[in-house]
């Protein structure tokens, strides 16, 4: 199999190799790819966020092009980054990048460039390939601040930029930040942000129409019921610590540029900030099986609105966890221009191909960007935790989920969402019942998805992938993934 991947990296760079005409823009010689883990679009200033959450990743914005409606391939971060670094949809269980493929280091390294990777999340481990392609692979198991990991990168830069032979060659850098990953613990420098949410009015009122729902299953389950103000506090405290942890991702990207620009790289480099998938932070009510889970994680066992609504990413595809932020910076990108249309996490590996001037691989399910474009995507889809979404240009929004999410014994069909986003952009209004004849298209739509990209996957778990899995929350509450 390696054999085989080998004979098709050698074809990829005689390809290049042959494109002799003229590029008829700027092109950048490097390119930098910053993904930053658990990042929801809407916490960026650039996006509207009015809190100081974000002033490098701002800044480099207003330079750039910023797609405001980019969409990740999975809702947690392995068959994201599995899709983002193959360019083609996860639509099933996985849990290695898939050997037969040629991921985007192996591409490029087979130019020439010079390439390496920064993963901060320990599930982005070499037991599952994603060090396929780097020839600097520094994992840092989770325990790394994005400062600490963007001092990392900067090490590596400065011995590159030391060694004659390597810094007359491109290079290529992924640098996963994983900040805004739950625990939510930004350093005190970062933990600024106070007071109630930007969005407070409007969930307070969401959050005290649960309160009888809380009441009834508490008195049923013989438990006491936490207070709604203390509750509200508490996840409002929540919130404000992961707005220090975007600030945190701020602040290390922020080295790295400021890096780029010491030495000159910057102006040749195209640096696209992306995001593998959002977080909720208790806008939407939860599924039945994972509120019994998060009572019965509480250490006295008492039930709390705060129970009833989502937090984290397991199986969801509302805008908070799938909107993902996507911005590119560099030559050939336009300064100030802002796309509207669909974009997809897919994209980002055709963009970098044609970006270096590089030949397109076949079976690339994704549209380049470079040049600003609009991708004209008429729908994206999205896996994770056995739950399928597909968002389509006109605003609608459809998903599946598991039927043991809702404690559903026995046969029948999965349990659907589907929403307007037009009419309905918070997304409080399932319409399944009130369209049946559109959610019957949708749900064959999946349906059809699924068996187009089946594939044969490997799905194994070493106990190291298994406890850290665990570890993060991935595994448990009946939601095996």
């Amino acid at each position: 199999m390696r054999t085989t991947i080998t004979t098709c990296l050698v074809l990829i760079a005689a390809l290049a190799a042959g494109c002799g005409e003229a590029p008829s823009q700027p092109r950048p010689r490097h390119v930098l790819l910053v993904v930053a883990d658990t990042l929801r679009g809407d916490r960026l200033g650039c996006y509207g966020y009015s809190r100081p959450t974000s002033p490098e990743i701002d800044a480099l914005a207003a330079r750039g092009t910023v797609y405001e409606n980019c969409y990740a391939q999975g809702c947690w971060t392995v068959p994201s980054m599995i899709s983002m670094m193959t360019g083609v949809v996860v639509a099933q269980r996985e849990a290695n990048l898939p050997a037969h493929m040629i991921v985007l280091a192996e591409a490029l390294q087979a130019n020439g460039v010079d390439t390496s990777a920064f993963p901060a999340n320990p599930v982005l481990i070499t037991e599952r390939g994603f060090e396929r392609g780097f020839a600097h692979f520094e994992g840092t198991a989770g325990e790394r601040t994005a400062l600490g990991v963007a001092e990392l990168w900067k090490a590596w830069y400065a011995e590159r930029l030391a060694d004659e032979k390597r810094s007359a060659k491109p290079f290529f850098s992924w640098v996963q930040f994983n900040d805004p990953h739950d625990p939510y613990q930004p350093a005190p420098e970062h933990d600024i942000f106070t007071g109630p949410r930007v969005d407070h009015e409007e969930l307070y009122e969401r959050w005290s129409r649960a309160l009888p729902l809380a009441a009834e299953w508490a008195e049923a389950a013989d438990r006491e019921l936490t207070a709604l103000e203390p509750t509200v506090a508490l996840m409002t405290r929540i919130s404000n610590l992961y707005d220090g942890e975007v600030r945190s991702v701020s602040d290390g990207f922020g080295v790295i540029l400021t890096a780029l620009a010491d030495s000159g790289d910057l102006s040749e480099t195209l640096v696209i900030f992306a995001s593998d998938h959002g977080e909720m932070l208790y806008e939407h009510l939860q599924e039945p099986l994972l509120v019994d889970a998060m009572v019965e994680r509480r250490p006295d066992n008492a039930a709390s609105v705060q129970d009833w609504f989502g937090v984290g990413h397991r199986p969801w595809f509302y805008e908070e966890q799938w909107n993902t932020p996507l911005i590119l910076f560099g030559p050939g990108i336009p300064v100030g221009r802002r796309v509207s249309g669909l974009a997809a996490n897919l994209d980002i590996y055709p963009t970098i191909l044609e970006a270096l001037d590089l030949a397109p691989i076949p079976g690339l399910q994704g549209t380049s960007l470079f040049g600003g474009r609009d991708p004209g995507h008429e729908a994206v889809h999205a896996y994770g935790h056995q739950s399928t979404a597909r968002r389509e240009d006109s605003g609608v929004k459809f998903w599946r989920h598991p039927r043991k999410l809702y404690n559903l014994a026995g046969e029948g069909p999965a349990p659907v969402s589907l929403y307007d986003l037009n009419s309905d952009p918070k997304e409080e209004h399932n319409l399944q019942d009130r369209r049946p004849v559109q959610a019957k298209r949708l749900r064959g739509a999946l349906d059809a998805w699924h068996v187009e990209h089946s594939r044969d996957v490997n799905f194994d778990l070493t106990a190291e992938q298994r406890r850290v899995l665990e570890k993060l929350g991935y595994i448990g509450a009946g939601m095996q993934e």
